[in-house]
This record gives structure tokens, sequence and C-alpha cells, in this order.
């Protein structure tokens, strides 16, 4: 008797470890799919064409970029109205 009672509470272990195991692994295909997703997204957000995209930071010193030109240009003109 005490072998089957050894046996059940065998089974039962087993059938425990079964059941956390499937909830383990509906949990890691939903990160899957999760991650899956982003990725997706991400290689959508790179294959759209670059140009007349800039990036964040390209976008920033093209800012100060056209900003500096425009001061160097009044720059220019104060001191050329100055010789004149």
């Amino acid at each position: 008797m005490s072998t089957i009672n050894a046996l059940v509470h065998h089974i039962d272990q087993l059938l425990t470890q079964h059941r956390a195991l499937q909830h383990d692994y509906a949990m890691l295909q939903s990160s899957v799919a999760q991650l899956e997703e982003q990725l997706i997204q991400r290689q959508a957000a790179n294959a759209l064409p670059q140009e007349g995209f800039l990036k964040p930071a390209e976008a920033h010193n093209q800012n100060l970029e056209d900003d500096l030109n425009h001061l160097i240009s009044l720059f220019d003109q104060a001191t050329e109205a100055h010789h004149d």
C-alpha cells in the first residue's frame, strides 16, 4: 500500500510540475509574440525610405547649422553695411 501511495504522490508531483511548465510555456509564447511584434515594427521603421527622414540628432544638428548660417549671414550683412 505504501508503494501505491508513493506512486500516487509522485504522479501528483509530476502533474503539478506539468501544469507549472504549461503555464511557463504560455508565458514564454506571449513574450515571444510581443518581441516578434516589436521586431516587425522596428524592421518596418528601418525599411522606410531614408530620404527626407532625418534621425533626431541629425535633425537637431541641421537646425543648429541652419541657425549658425543665418547668424553668419546677419554678421556678414552688418559688416558689409558698416564698411560701406
